[in-house]
C-alpha cells in the first residue's frame, strides 16, 4: 500500500510538468492542439473536437484530486485515441488514483508498449522498480525522463526514493558517467533544494569523481558552498577536490595563484581577492610558469584585508609560507597573515624573513576551536608597490 501511496503522489506532482511538456512538444493548429500549449482552454472546447484536451484536462483533474472526472477523461480519451500512450496513461494514473492497482498496471503495460517518452508512464514504472528494489531499472526509467525534461530535477520527490539509499545512490551514478544532458542541473542546480538532497547528491558526485568523472570547479562550487554553509566541511572538500582539477591535492588551494580571479571565488576553497577602494590590486605574471603575483598597493589608513581561503585542514602545527616584495624586489613587511576562526580574523602570525630574499615564514598551530580556519592576508597602511605571491602551506615536522 505504501509504494502505490508513494507512486499515486509523484504521478499527481507529475502531472503539471507534464502537461507543459507535451506543450511543447505539440505540433499543429486548431482549438484542441491549442489546448495542449493553454491548458485552460481545455474545458471550454466542445466534446466532439477534443482529443489532445482531454488528455490535458484529465492531467489537471488528477492533479486537483478529481479522479472522477480524470477518469472519465482518460476512458473517452482511450475510446478516441486508443493508441496514443498519453490517454492510456492518464487512464493507469486515475486507476491508480482511485486505489485500483491492478487497472492502473494494464493500463501502464499498454501505455509502456505504445511508447515510453510519456512522463507518467517513465514515473510509474520508475516507482514501480523501486518497490521491488530493482534500482538500475528504477534509474534507467528516470535518466528517460531527466534526458527529456531535466527541469524535473526541481521535484525532490522524483528522485527521493533512488537517492535515498546506496544502492540507488550507484544506479544514478552507472546513469551519469556517460554525461547526459541532465548532469549540470543535478550537479551545480541546489536553489530550493533541501539540503538533505544535496547530502545525497554530493556521494554520487563522489562516486563519478572515484570513477574519473569531473564536473569543474564552476559545476562543483554550487554544492560546495552549501555544505560549507550547513557545517558539512569534509564532505564539502572532497566534493572540491574530487571535481575542481584547479583545486590540487595539498593543503591550500591553487598557491601559486594561477586561477585566482578579479571577478571573485566561485567556492569558499579558493582564493578570494578581497577589493577595496583604496586599495589597488592588479594580477601579473610570477616567477613560475603559469603562475600569478597580486601587485598592489594602499592608501588606507589601517590594515585591510586583500587575500582569504576558507582551510579545511585537522588541527595540527603547520608552516606558512610566502613572498611579499617592494618594487625594488626587496622583502616588505607590510603583508601580514592571519589564521582563525573568522573570515577576518585579529591574531597576525608572526613571520620571520629569509636574509637576502623577499620569502617570509610563519609557524601556526591549528587546533579544534573551529571545524575549518580561515587563512587571510592584509595589507598594512603605508605600503607602497607592493607583490604577493607564493603561498604554501605544510604540515610542520
Amino acid at each position: 500500500m505504501a509504494a502505490i501511496d508513494g507512486t499515486t503522489r509523484l504521478i499527481k506532482a507529475l502531472c503539471l510538468t507534464a502537461c507543459l511538456a507535451f506543450a511543447a512538444a505539440a505540433v499543429g493548429s486548431g482549438l484542441d492542439r491549442q489546448s495542449v500549449l493553454q491548458p485552460s482552454l481545455a474545458a471550454k472546447i466542445p466534446a466532439l473536437f477534443a482529443s489532445e484536451a482531454l488528455s490535458v484536462r484529465g492531467q489537471a483533474e488528477l492533479m486537483s484530486g478529481r479522479l472522477d472526472q480524470a477518469m472519465a477523461d482518460g476512458r473517452t480519451a482511450v475510446l478516441r485515441s486508443p493508441v496514443d500512450p498519453v490517454s492510456t496513461a492518464l487512464l493507469g494514473a486515475a486507476r491508480l488514483g482511485r486505489n485500483d492497482p491492478i487497472g492502473a498496471r494494464r493500463a501502464f503495460l499498454v501505455a509502456g508498449r505504445m511508447g515510453w517518452r510519456v512522463p507518467l508512464t517513465q514515473a510509474y514504472w520508475m516507482q514501480q522498480a523501486v518497490a521491488v528494489g530493482d534500482y538500475p531499472v528504477a534509474a534507467k526509467r528516470l535518466d528517460a525522463l531527466l534526458r527529456q525534461r531535466p527541469w524535473l530535477l526541481g521535484d525532490t520527490r522524483l528522485l527521493a526514493a533512488i537517492e535515498g539509499v546506496p544502492d540507488g545512490r550507484k544506479a544514478i551514478a552507472d546513469r551519469l558517467i556517460s554525461a547526459p544532458s541532465w548532469l549540470t542541473p543535478y550537479a551545480n542546480e541546489v536553489s530550493n533544494i533541501p539540503l538533505s538532497v544535496v547530502t545525497a547528491r554530493a556521494l554520487v558526485l563522489e562516486d563519478l569523481s572515484a570513477r574519473g568523472l569531473k564536473v569543474g570547479c564552476d559545476r562543483a562550487a554550487p554544492p560546495v558552498n552549501m555544505l560549507i554553509s550547513a557545517g558539512q566541511f569534509d564532505s564539502a572538500a572532497t566534493l572540491w577536490r574530487g571535481h575542481c582539477p584547479e583545486a590540487g591535492q595539498g593543503l591550500l588551494t591553487d598557491p601559486d595563484l594561477t586561477y585566482l580571479r578579479i571577478s571573485g571565488a566561485r567556492s569558499y576553497f579558493e582564493w578570494d581577492l578581497v577589493g577595496n577602494s583604496d586599495v589597488g590590486m592588479v594580477l601579473v605574471p610570477g616567477a613560475r610558469s603559469g603562475s600569478q603575483q597580486v601587485e598592489l598597493h594602499s592608501s588606507a589608513p589601517f590594515a585591510r584585508v586583500i587575500l582569504r581561503q576558507l582551510l579545511p585542514v585537522k588541527p595540527g602545527r603547520y608552516r606558512l609560507s610566502w613572498r611579499a616584495s617592494a618594487a625594488d624586489g626587496t622583502a616588505s613587511a607590510k603583508v601580514v597573515a592571519a589564521i582563525g576562526c573568522a573570515p577576518t580574523p585579529e591574531q597576525r602570525t608572526t613571520a620571520f624573513n629569509t636574509p637576502g630574499t623577499a620569502d617570509w615564514q610563519a609557524g601556526v598551530s591549528l587546533g579544534d576551536d573551529c571545524p575549518a580556519h580561515w587563512l587571510v592576508f592584509s595589507v598594512l597602511p603605508g605600503s607602497g608597490d607592493l607583490r604577493l605571491s607564493g603561498l604554501r602551506m605544510d604540515a610542520a615536522r
